[in-house]
């Protein structure tokens, strides 16, 4: 399935009109909560039927399945993720400005999805055959974005924009950092996305010596 067909499907799946976007919103979002604790496969339709509250023909409604709902909660995430860290790698800046921006709106976007992270993160597998080619197509996009501003600050000029296996493994500790947050981060006890951000940031740009 192109991402064209699978962007199709998920707006055939939201009607233009406003309280029926709104049930979808609030269907994906416990979908991601139910999933986030309990897991996909120990999660019935049922069990959604009931944190939603309403009929369990009314969820057909919105999907085909539990699957489905897996499906467009994840293409949902990485598309809107995609979305916005692609419109902040656009402004203007140096490669540094650009690579704080990329971070700290990851930290950000995660920050205020934590269920939808932790499924995206745990549940990839879960999907089959073109949805997950659809969403891993979506991923890799996303990695190739920061990617390329991390070859720049590393002074990388690969042709065609390929990356090298030095820039690969960076970008891979720096996902690793920031994708693992769901597992710790508390803004009371560690501070505000910001400044965790800031952290990271002075971590990956001058390590763990000082000069």
């Amino acid at each position: 399935m192109s991402q064209k067909a699978a962007a199709n499907t998920v707006s055939r799946k939201r009607p233009g009109r406003e309280a029926t976007r709104q049930r979808l919103d609030h269907l994906l979002a416990a979908t991601a909560a139910l999933y986030a604790e309990r897991g996909y496969e120990a999660t019935s339709m049922r069990d959604v039927s009931s944190a939603v509250g309403g009929s369990l023909a009314g969820l057909y409604h919105y999907c085909t399945g539990k699957e489905d709902l897996l499906y467009q909660l994840q293409y949902r995430t990485f598309a809107t993720l995609l979305e916005v860290q692609t419109e902040r790698a656009r402004m203007a800046g140096t490669a540094e400005e650009r690579f704080r921006r990329l971070v700290i709106g990851h930290l950000a976007f995660f920050a205020s999805h934590p269920n939808e992270l932790k499924v995206c993160t745990y549940e990839l597998e879960s999907l089959q055959g073109e949805q997950y080619d659809t969403v891993e197509a979506l991923r890799r996009q996303y990695h190739r974005l920061v990617s390329a501003v991390v070859g720049e600050l590393m002074g990388e000029s690969s042709p065609a924009g390929r990356e090298s296996r030095r820039s690969r493994h960076a970008t891979l500790f720096i996902f690793g950092m920031l994708n693992w947050i769901f597992m710790w981060y508390d803004p009371a006890r560690h501070g505000t996305v910001e400044e965790i951000g800031e952290e990271m940031l002075d971590l990956a740009l001058r390590g763990l010596r000082r000069p």
